[in-house]
């Protein structure tokens, strides 16, 4: 008897499945970060201690945007383009629980970061999904 993945269709030709390893997230907050470990370990560029010095160095604490992950990925030399649909802070996740604490504060920050991400080459492109299919 097959298993259900074997008796599962072929994924479509224009798919290509990776082999990336599963690390489950250690707390509520850091999603991000257990996907970028994913990315890393995938890459061959994960050592455990690099990644938490990388954390540390880029002071990445319990509020992490994406635009952090994006510096992550370019402090481990990680080709990659970061697409947004705000370049800066969405002032529509002020009122969400998980940001409302400290929103005031890490505005500014992630602000800064959108601004100086040309210098550090981090590559950040403004992109709407909704114009990508018309």
């Amino acid at each position: 008897m097959k298993s259900p993945r074997e008796a599962a269709e072929p994924p479509p030709v224009d798919c290509v499945q990776l082999q990336v390893p599963v690390i489950q997230q250690l707390y509520h907050w850091d999603c991000g970060l257990a996907c970028s470990r994913m990315v890393l370990q995938y890459l061959n560029h994960l050592d455990n201690d690099e990644f938490q010095k990388a954390i540390h160095e880029l002071r990445l604490t319990k509020s992490i945007w994406t635009i952090d992950l994006a510096y992550l990925m370019r402090h481990f030399g990680v080709k990659h383009k970061f697409c947004t649909q705000t370049l800066g802070v969405d002032k529509g996740y002020k009122n969400q629980s998980f940001y409302r604490k400290h929103f005031d504060t890490e505005e500014n920050r992630v602000n800064q970061l959108f601004a100086q991400a040309k210098a550090c080459k981090v590559l950040v492109e403004k992109w709407n999904m909704q114009h990508q299919h018309q």
